[in-house]
């Protein structure tokens, strides 16, 4: 059996190596770029977006943080609200869509889901469920209420029923033929405002 000389050994391993060094020097510009822009796509989404809405929570963010807290804790920027002369207004999650953080007095006092989100509650409830399911889902522990603005809508409200946690809650909306079509949690009594912060 022939043995390798050291010597030539090495010339393989060198040559080896600058071989591949030489090929990614050629490597196309734009072909780097878009290998790196495809790394940045595959990272995963927040980790918001696959929480459930609690009555004080949803992922790391939680109901009384400040948006610098809340941008720590979830990792994305939060966009600045636009406060209103009563210190209420509105911040997003960057990249995050259908999913609304009210801040008043400099802290988050309730979260909204609206319009098409998947986000859902612990229980599993969120839009698209009918008023019949929300109340399967919390027997006895949903208070029906008219909508303001909606014939035949409804607000369904859930107050949990552990006493030390009866300063927060859930408010379902629904729709004229009882879906609902958007739901939120915080702190009383910014969680039970209908108009938000106006």
């Amino acid at each position: 059996m022939k043995v390798p000389h050291p010597l030539i050994s090495s010339l393989i391993v060198v040559t080896t190596f600058v071989g591949a060094a030489i090929a990614i020097v050629h490597q196309p510009v734009h072909q780097v770029a878009f290998e790196v822009q495809a790394t940045e796509i595959a990272t995963p989404l927040p980790t918001l977006i696959n929480s459930p809405l609690t009555i004080n929570s949803i992922g790391p963010v939680r109901i009384g943080m400040t948006l610098a807290q809340a941008e720590k804790a979830a990792g994305i920027p939060f966009s600045k609200p636009d406060l209103g002369d009563n210190g209420c207004g509105y911040s997003k999650a960057q990249g995050i869509e259908n999913l609304l953080f009210m801040v008043r007095d400099n802290q988050i006092a309730r979260i909204d889901v609206v319009r098409n989100s998947t986000i859902k509650t612990p229980n599993g409830a969120g839009i698209g469920d009918t008023r019949a399911k929300i109340q399967e889902r919390y027997p006895r522990l949903i208070e029906v209420t008219p909508h303001k603005y909606v014939q035949g809508g409804h607000y369904l409200t859930y107050t949990p029923p552990n006493a030390s946690d009866r300063n927060y809650s859930i408010v379902f909306e629904t729709n004229e033929k009882d879906i609902v079509t958007r739901f939120r949690s915080g702190k009383l009594p910014e969680v039970t405002w209908v108009e938000g912060c106006f």
